[in-house]
């Protein structure tokens, strides 16, 4: 996976770094990422005042959040957890579709054999 931190009007943390670089990571399980883009800006004009926003590609749609607080790691919880939201809302429609595949799929051959009797 490829990971891309970008910082606007703020000033670069290692250990903040770290911290994202954790969380993305910790995604992988749940969703195969071959790029996260991950943008962190302080708008010196607004309140709050922190917004982290996220691209992550992925085979498939990609996954896209944001998130604003008055502190960083608030923030980062905050886009973490709509990231995971968003995974969760992935997997439960594919799953939601196959089940209903499975449900109204009827064989129509076999319809067919029966009918003639």
């Amino acid at each position: 996976m490829k990971l891309t931190i970008q910082h606007r009007q703020h000033q670069p943390s290692e250990s903040f770094a770290a911290l994202v670089t954790k969380q993305i990571e910790a995604l992988r399980e749940a969703l195969q990422i071959d790029e996260a883009r991950v943008l962190i800006e302080r708008r010196l004009e607004s309140s709050p005042p922190f917004r982290i926003s996220a691209h992550l590609v992925t085979p498939g749609p990609d996954v896209l959040a944001e998130a604003v607080d008055h502190t960083l790691r608030a923030a980062l919880k905050k886009l973490i957890e709509e990231l995971e939201s968003r995974i969760d809302h992935r997997h439960a429609k594919r799953a939601r579709r196959k089940q209903s595949h499975f449900k109204t799929h009827v064989p129509t051959q076999m319809g067919a054999a029966t009918s003639r009797k």
